[in-house]
């Protein structure tokens, strides 16, 4: 199909909607027709619609393969969130608000990618109140003040009673503390959500598929981000978010992850990798609030599962 087909087949059958976020970025974001497979589409037709696809027929298979089961669109509303984040540069493996790994050895990561299953989590640390924590994959901000994440919120902020997760993501600079920008929400405790964000010329494409209902977010598109960026590290993070009570949650799996850097694809633990752990004080001395443990299994080199230890 050609370029002036594909941009007709949008104009046609699908509204591209825009919107002007903080610090000067832009989001666009195209809900495609019903019965749009990204799986089965033509290249053309797929990237009409905001997805990413290549054109060689063996990069286009392993790009299918992420959306697989594939049968329906969610739209991407944005929802900016109250306050930001400040991105964390840790000096050593320990921090008090991140826990997990980043990828480094490289300066030009351009793309991170995994899947993550909705944690549930224990009602029995002291008087119900607010309870957060938000998994990611990133591009920096172990070495920057620059990060650009995406990822899912699980918890509630009434009573500790409702399960389920909030999308989001959030781009972070010295010069501009950005909030998070939340695109959707599901009630679906214990599906594995497979998400992957891109980046190139200051564009930044973000990605989530709920793999077990077969469910998937509008793709997102936010261009204006290239003082955000900094390939040195691709990260794989459960957070700790500042000033919220942090319960337990059940064990949570990152697997199928990996990153991309130049053209080059690689899993996660075939880079060079630091463990980054999280404690009550991001320190040695502190207690451990999540182990980290890789996959047991030989031919695996993408997984790993945490397991949180105790309230805060």
């Amino acid at each position: 199909m050609s370029p002036s087909a594909a941009q007709a087949v949008r104009a046609a059958a699908a509204t591209e909607l825009t919107y002007r976020l903080p610090g000067g970025a832009t989001m666009s974001t195209i809900v495609p027709p019903r019965g749009f497979r990204p799986q089965t589409a033509a290249p053309a037709t797929a990237r009409a619609y905001g997805f990413d696809a290549p054109d060689s027929p063996k990069a286009l298979a392993a790009w299918r393969a992420r959306y697989d089961g594939w049968r329906e669109t969610v739209p991407s509303v944005p929802c900016v969130g109250p306050s930001g984040r400040s991105a964390l540069r840790f000096a050593t493996t320990y921090s008090s608000n991140w826990g997990g790994y980043t990828a480094t050895g490289h300066s030009n990561y351009n793309e991170v990618y995994d899947d993550q299953n909705i944690p549930t989590y224990y009602t029995s640390c002291g008087p119900a109140g607010s309870t957060l924590a938000a998994p990611w994959i990133g591009l920096g901000g172990a070495r920057s003040s620059k990060l650009i994440q995406q990822g899912f919120a699980s918890g509630s902020s009434v009573g500790g009673t409702v399960q389920g997760a909030s999308l989001w993501y959030e781009y972070l600079n010295a010069q501009h503390q950005n909030p998070p920008v939340y695109i959707g929400h599901t009630t679906r405790t214990g599906h594995v959500i497979s998400q992957y964000m891109t980046y190139g010329s200051g564009r930044v494409g973000f990605h989530w598929y709920d793999r077990t209902a077969g469910a998937g977010w509008s793709p997102v598109n936010v261009s204006g981000l290239s003082g955000y960026y900094d390939g040195t590290t691709a990260d794989y993070i459960n957070e700790r978010v500042y000033g919220v009570k942090l319960r337990r949650f059940s064990r949570q799996t990152f697997s199928a992850a990996g990153a991309r850097y130049g053209s080059t694809f690689k899993d996660l633990f075939r880079l060079p990798s630091t463990e980054v752990r999280l404690t009550s004080n991001g320190a040695s001395s502190g207690a451990a609030l999540l182990t980290d443990t890789r996959s047991s299994s030989s031919s695996s080199s993408s997984a790993f599962y945490q397991t949180w230890k105790r309230c805060s």
